[in-house]
Formats: C-alpha cells, sequence, structure tokens
C-alpha cells in the first residue's frame, strides 16, 4: 500500500473513532434534566422530518378525499346529463307529435265540406332507391282504400294516386314526379291537352304537344282535365318553366310541381270524387 492511501485510512480511521468518541460523551453528559446531549441533537434532527412526514400525510389525506369528492360529482353530473339528454328527446318527440296533430287538424278542418270523399293519411315512408318514385302512407283498405284513388298534399295540389300493393293499414302511393305516372292535364289558360309524367328527378313532363302548337307558355298553370276517368279535372298540378320546340315533332315542355316532397307529412286520399264534384 502506497504511503498517501495509508496516511488517508489511519486519518479516516482516526476521525471515526473522535466521533463516536463525542457520541458517548454527549450521551453520558446531562443538560440540566434527565435529556442528553445525544438525545437533543437527535431530536432537533429528526423533528422537521417528523413534521414532513405529518404533513404529507394530511396532503394526501385532502387530495384523496378531494379526489372521491371529484369522482362523486362527476358520476352526479353523468346521471344529469344522461337525464337530461332523454328529457330532451321525449320533449322532441312530443313537439313532434303536437306539431303533426296540428296540421292533421289543419288539413281535417281544410276539408270539413267533404269529409266523406277524404281519407286524410300519414307518409310513413319512401321509396329507397327514388324519393321522387313513390311513398308510403299509414291508411289502407281497412279505411275504404283501393287503387287508383288520387292523392293531394295540405294544400290540394295533386302529388299521384294510390297503387299496389293495397294494404289493410297500408298503402303504397306513385308520384306525378315518377316515370310510371300518367295524368291527362290542360293549360288553364288556353287549355293546351296532353299527358304529364315525372322524370324522376322532381319534376315532370307534358307530353304529346305537337310543335306546331301555338298553345302553351311558359309561366302557364297545369290542371287536371279529368279525361283518364283517374283524376278528376280541375286539381293543380303545377306550372310551365320550360318549353323547347328542337326534338323531333312534339315540344318538350317542363312543369315543376306545387307540391314540396320535403314537406309531405300529411295528405289527403280522394276516396269519392263523385261526392267532391257535386
Amino acid at each position: 500500500m502506497s504511503p498517501t492511501r495509508l496516511f488517508k485510512n489511519k486519518f479516516l480511521t482516526a476521525g471515526l473513532l473522535v466521533f463516536f468518541h463525542l457520541l458517548l460523551i454527549s450521551y453520558q453528559v446531562p443538560l440540566g434534566s434527565k435529556t442528553t446531549l445525544l438525545e437533543k441533537i437527535l431530536f432537533s434532527l429528526m423533528a422537521p422530518v417528523e413534521k414532513a412526514v405529518v404533513n404529507s400525510g394530511r396532503a394526501l389525506a385532502g387530495a384523496w378525499s378531494n379526489l372521491k369528492d371529484l369522482s362523486r360529482v362527476a358520476e352526479k353530473n353523468q346521471k344529469l346529463e344522461k337525464e337530461i339528454f332523454f328529457l330532451s328527446q321525449e320533449n322532441k318527440l312530443l313537439q313532434e307529435k303536437l306539431r303533426l296533430s296540428l296540421k292533421q287538424a289543419d288539413l281535417e278542418a281544410s276539408l270539413k265540406q267533404v269529409a266523406e270523399a277524404v281519407v286524410p293519411a300519414r307518409v310513413i315512408g319512401f321509396d329507397t332507391s327514388n324519393f321522387f318514385r313513390s311513398l308510403i302512407i299509414n291508411r289502407g283498405s281497412a279505411d275504404g282504400l283501393a287503387k287508383n284513388l288520387p292523392v293531394c298534399d295540405r294544400a290540394g295540389n295533386l302529388i299521384g294516386r294510390t297503387a299496389e300493393p293495397v294494404g289493410a293499414h297500408e298503402t303504397r302511393v306513385l308520384l306525378i314526379t315518377s316515370e310510371e305516372s300518367g295524368v291527362a292535364v290542360v293549360t288553364v289558360g288556353d287549355r293546351m291537352p296532353g299527358i304529364l309524367s315525372g322524370d324522376g328527378q322532381g319534376r315532370c313532363l307534358v307530353k304529346y304537344v305537337m310543335s306546331s302548337s301555338p298553345a302553351g307558355l311558359e309561366g302557364d298553370e297545369v290542371i287536371t282535365s279529368g279525361f283518364d276517368r283517374v283524376f278528376p279535372p280541375g286539381l293543380k298540378v303545377g306550372r310551365i318553366i320550360q318549353i323547347s320546340t328542337r326534338e323531333g315533332i312534339f315540344k318538350k315542355i317542363i312543369v315543376k310541381p306545387y307540391f314540396d316532397i320535403r314537406e309531405l307529412e300529411l295528405v289527403a286520399v280522394l276516396k269519392n270524387t263523385d261526392l267532391i264534384l257535386r
């Protein structure tokens, strides 16, 4: 072992001996009471540690209590949110039910004079492949409905006719905007006759009007003529928005229907057209 290292070891050993000797002396020296100097030193050293431990314990206890309080508050908030959600949904359903009830009452009041001939119905579905083709109403054979009865909106504008299938409580309605429809019509002004069918995109076409015919102008109103013996004469259909004579021997006449498919919630089925026309 080198002299330097030997010196350091001896110095460290001497220091430790002196330290332990002082500890023994301090333990034996009284401070005016039974408490020794060593005990006093240890108390002074450990008091701050104990204080810190106690304060930390209190802080943790407080934090845990706050955490439990927050958990209870969060649980209550979740319950309140669920209650608010269901109350909101219930409120919306009640409002919708009231709105439809008022509309149905309005429809029945407007058709009071022909109550025996008209069956109010509610739209319960549309053709999913094309909304402008057909819809389903909540009336059927149990309500006296059959095939080929005219159907109008709340304002009395023609929207189509009943078609197969006709169930006991549901019926399909073929719309005039469907390419499968056909309605005998005339214009109000010059009585231009034609057959109206749909384009499948929300509008209608008046067919078989000769290009050489002077009848028919943009803006003219189109109504049913009654010549097809399905629709009574005089039902409002729509208004001409465009006329073209560039396609063969017939005019291309585009009609915008009066009814709005977005507002078809309640409709009127004309069960007895003879009674309506009296």
